[in-house]
Parts: C-alpha cells; sequence; structure tokens
C-alpha cells in the first residue's frame, strides 16, 4: 500500500508546477498589454494636444487678420512666423479678388511639437463705389453696328501706332453693337472688345490684349482673353481657352449663366451667377470660383482659392456701349463746307461732270487734286456715278497728300491703293459715307449708298491717319494690306485680314464719346471698404 501511494504522489507534482507556469505566462502578458495601451495613450494625448495648440494658433491668426480689417487694412496683408509663446506660431495672410466680391483669410498655425493646422475663412468684401472719370475721345480702333465675318488673319501693328489703345480714353479694340465678334488663328485684338447683344468666338489662335464684354454667349474656343471676361447672359459659357495671364492673379471671368471649364485656364477666378450647373472639367483656376447654382467635378478639383455658394449673386452688368452716331454733310452751298468743317479749316470742292474722271476708272488720278493744297480741302464727289475706285488697271493707284483732306462719297473701292504723304509730313485722309436717314436711329445704308472695301494690298503710310465712316458695310480683304486710323461703319468684315495700327481721329462737329459712361473700376471704380458677411469657414489641406 506505501509503494502505490509514493507512486500516485510523483504523478501529482508536475501538473502543479504547470499550473504556476500557466499563471504566470497570463500575468506577464497582461502586464506588456497595458504597458502598451499605457504608452499608447500618452501619445494619443500628446498627438491631440500638439493637433489642438496648432489649430488654436491658426484661429489666433484668423482672429487678427479680421481684426487689422475692422481697423481698415483689408487686403493683401500677411503675417509671418508670429510666435504665440509655448513653441506655437502662425503665418497668415489676407487677399481681396475684386472679380468675386471676396477676401480670403488663410492662416497656417504650427505647435511646438511640429503639427500644422491650415485653416481659410471667407468673407464677401464690401466696397464703396468711387468716382470714374468722364468718357472722352472716340469710339475705338473699330466700331460696327454688326459683324458680318470672322476676323482671320488680323493683326494688330503696335509700331506704327499713333498711340496705344489702354492710353486712350473711352476707346476700345472692338464694338459690336448688335453683331458676332469672331476670330481665328493668327489674329490679335488690341484692348477690350465690345458686344451689346451679340456673342464671341475664340477659337486657337486669335489673342485679345484687353479684356472682353459680351451681351451673348461667350465661347473661349482655345483663343485668349488677357484681361477680364465679363457676359451678363443667363447661359452657358464655354472656356476652353485662356482667360489671364500666366504668372499673374489677373484675368477673371464672371458671367450671368453657368461655366463649362474644360482644358481651360483661368488665371484669376471664376464668379456664375446663374441658378443652373456649372462643370469644372480639367486644367485651372488659379483663383476662387463663386457660384450661385451648382458645379460638378469630372475628376479632382481644378479650383485653387475658395469655392463658395452665394445665392445671393446677382449677374454682372455691361458697360454703356454708344448708340450708333448719324452722320450727315450737308454744305452750305458748293464752296461753302457746313460750319463746323469750316471752323476746323477745311475749304469745300463739289465735283461733278468732267472733274469725276479723276476719282475712278482708267484716267483715276487723286494725287494730282490732293498733292497740291494750299489748305485743308473736303472734295464732295457724291454727284460721281463712278464714286471712288482705283480699280480699273490704267487708274494711278498711288494718292498722295500735302493737306488734310476729306473725301465725301457715296462709296469707295480701292483696289491696291497706295496712301502716301507727299511733303513727308503727317495728314489726315476722311472717307465719310453720310447716313441716308439721320433722322432714323441706327445705320441706313439707302442708295446711291454701296458698301465699300479695301483690298488687293492696298497700304495707308505711317505718315497717314485714315478716318472712315460710312453706314454701309466696309470689308478689308487681303492679308498683306494695311490700314491706320480708326473704322466706323454699318457692318464690317474681313475675307483675308489686314495689319491694322491705330490713330484716332473724330468728325468735325461730332462727338463719338459723347454720354458714354466708363466701365465701372477703370479708373477708379469701386475701392474696398471693409469685410462683409462671413460665407465659409474651414480647415483645408496643407
Amino acid at each position: 500500500m506505501l509503494v502505490g501511494r509514493v507512486s500516485q504522489r510523483r504523478k501529482d507534482d508536475g501538473s502543479t508546477l504547470i499550473s504556476v507556469l500557466i499563471v504566470m505566462l497570463v500575468l506577464s502578458i497582461g502586464a506588456l498589454t497595458l504597458g502598451v495601451i499605457v504608452t499608447n495613450t500618452s501619445g494619443l494625448a500628446a498627438g491631440g494636444r500638439s493637433t489642438a495648440q496648432s489649430r488654436a494658433a491658426a484661429d489666433a491668426g484668423i482672429a487678427e487678420l479680421v481684426a487689422r480689417a475692422g481697423r481698415g487694412d483689408v487686403c493683401e496683408q500677411t503675417l509671418s512666423n508670429v510666435s504665440l509663446g509655448a513653441g506655437s506660431r502662425y503665418t497668415a495672410t489676407s487677399s481681396c479678388d475684386d472679380a468675386t466680391g471676396l477676401v480670403v483669410f488663410e492662416s497656417t498655425g504650427t505647435s511646438e511639437g511640429g503639427a500644422h493646422t491650415t485653416v481659410r475663412a471667407v468673407y464677401e468684401l464690401e466696397t464703396d463705389p468711387g468716382a470714374t472719370p468722364p468718357t472722352a475721345g472716340g469710339p475705338g480702333l473699330f466700331y460696327t453696328h454688326g459683324m458680318t465675318s470672322r476676323m482671320n488673319s488680323y493683326v494688330f501693328d503696335d509700331v506704327n501706332s499713333e498711340i496705344g489703345i489702354d492710353e486712350f480714353t473711352g476707346a476700345a479694340g472692338v464694338f459690336a453693337s448688335t453683331g458676332n465678334i469672331e476670330c481665328g488663328a493668327g489674329s490679335v485684338l488690341p484692348g477690350d472688345i465690345y458686344t451689346e447683344i451679340g456673342n464671341l468666338k475664340l477659337d486657337t489662335g486669335c489673342l485679345v490684349e484687353g479684356s472682353a464684354f459680351i451681351g451673348g454667349m461667350a465661347d473661349v474656343n482655345g483663343g485668349t482673353i488677357e484681361g477680364t471676361l465679363i457676359a451678363p447672359k443667363n447661359v452657358q459659357h464655354e472656356i476652353t481657352g485662356t482667360v489671364g495671364k500666366s504668372g499673374m492673379m489677373q484675368g477673371n471671368v464672371f458671367v450671368g449663366g453657368t461655366v463649362y471649364v474644360n482644358g481651360g485656364r483661368v488665371y484669376g477666378s471664376v464668379t456664375a451667377a446663374g441658378t443652373g450647373s456649372s462643370t469644372l472639367g480639367s486644367d485651372l483656376i488659379s483663383g476662387n470660383f463663386v457660384y450661385r447654382g451648382s458645379y460638378g467635378n469630372w475628376g479632382p478639383n481644378i479650383v485653387k482659392g475658395a469655392i463658395v455658394k452665394n445665392t445671393s449673386l446677382l449677374p454682372p452688368t455691361l458697360p454703356d456701349i454708344p448708340d450708333w452716331q448719324d452722320v450727315q454733310f450737308v454744305p452750305v452751298n458748293a464752296t461753302t463746307p457746313p460750319q463746323a468743317w469750316a471752323d476746323a479749316g477745311y475749304a469745300l470742292t463739289t465735283v461733278t461732270g468732267i472733274g469725276c474722271s479723276k476719282w475712278s476708272g482708267n484716267s483715276a488720278d487723286v494725287t494730282s487734286l490732293t498733292s497740291v493744297l494750299s489748305t485743308r480741302m473736303i472734295f464732295d464727289i457724291r454727284a460721281c456715278s463712278g464714286n471712288f475706285d482705283t480699280n480699273s488697271g490704267g487708274a494711278n493707284k498711288v494718292v498722295k497728300v500735302n493737306n488734310d483732306i476729306a473725301i465725301i462719297a457715296n462709296g469707295w473701292y480701292l483696289s491696291g491703293t497706295k496712301f502716301k504723304s507727299a511733303d513727308g509730313q503727317p495728314h489726315t485722309i476722311y472717307l465719310i459715307t453720310p447716313d441716308s436717314k439721320p433722322a432714323v436711329a441706327d445705320p441706313q445704308c439707302d442708295w446711291p449708298a454701296q458698301d465699300s472695301q479695301q483690298l488687293n494690298d492696298s497700304t495707308v503710310d505711317p505718315t497717314i491717319a485714315i478716318y472712315i465712316y460710312t453706314p454701309c458695310a466696309m470689308k478689308f480683304n487681303s492679308g498683306t494690306a494695311t490700314f491706320r486710323g480708326q473704322v466706323y461703319s454699318g457692318r464690317l468684315s474681313f475675307g483675308g485680314g489686314v495689319k491694322v495700327a491705330f490713330a484716332p481721329r473724330s468728325i468735325p462737329g461730332y462727338d463719338f464719346g459723347e454720354d458714354v459712361e466708363p466701365w465701372p473700376g477703370t479708373g477708379g471704380g469701386e475701392t474696398p471698404a471693409g469685410l462683409g458677411t462671413l460665407l465659409s469657414l474651414r480647415d483645408v489641406q496643407p
């Protein structure tokens, strides 16, 4: 029996040791897990504290910008690496965007632990109206009641221009009252362009060196507008080209409808006041995007600035485009011009009968009349059935002048004509077809008034300025032709392009800038006053 009990005891000794080992293992794992939990909790607490410090620093930067705005320092503020103690600091900036009526505050806070938080606040920008200067001068390089074709291979000749478009108050590159403006490759439009109700279509290779104010639908179809695009009509406006200049926060888009940006680049901001849906497809909007309706992205966000919904947006307004002015020419008698012309030093020659042969046909030789003048002269050739026509093979196609002249005609057909100075001095030539019915609004081109043309390599010497007025159509049709002066026409078309220099003139007795309000924002306009409503406050990715 003793032997049996000893044998049973030896079998039980091993199980006690195993139990002890299991208990020790469980306690060790528990202790290790508790240590990890304590360590992680401490790390999370430290990270949360660091993030909270960076957020507080970023908020402090926004608060300082708002405080400065209350003191009148709203725009273009920069606060760099401002220390708040305990190792935290912020860098904050403000920027005003006149195009969208926004001021954007952005502040990045940094904690002692190295955490970063960026906060962006977007406010409406309140403005006070400033004084705008009166408009003076003529209607611009081209004024037309309606465009009838594309401006192909049209190039502005800055070298031979008398003055830059931007320096001539109230002027623009092109005014089109009712017609569309279309532009093809190889064309450069100086200054601003305007349509009252017409559309704009800028194809690849067409450059507008100013801004575009468009009453109809704007389609920047690969072309470039270096300034701003304003288009109040409530339609979809398309930008697959460029608005603005690289490296400069200018070139804004403000439309009364929606925008379709796909493969297009806007270096400023975009505002869409329509209630429909805009499309932000591809490429880039460097500034802000403000919309009233809705928008959709096809891919990654292309807006570098703030995106703000503003349900109170209203469409923009166009500047006043001057109405058509009727010009008439009613002489006192055959040798006495209207008083305004006489006051400007002009005498009058009324051409009839055999004298008409100098102005058209094989015997045409205008130089024999215009190069030997002792005073400024008006030639009224409306009684000549052939008008002013140099198309005949035997005609003298060189027209030299030694004084300022005006040619009053029912139309002209200038084929290969070369306008030059006979004495090397600068002179002005007026080509005028009076309006057929000056008592009726808008241009009236009734017989015997006719359309006019400059074609077949006709040129204008840099010493000569030509002012064209016609209620009918004026057509330029030669890629190698040159023109220098201004055109005021009922319709305007370009068959093969022309190289054009700007030399502003005004018809005696007429002010083509009368009662025209300048675009608000040029030469004064609106000045920032302070902050309006807070539209957006959010964290942004650094």
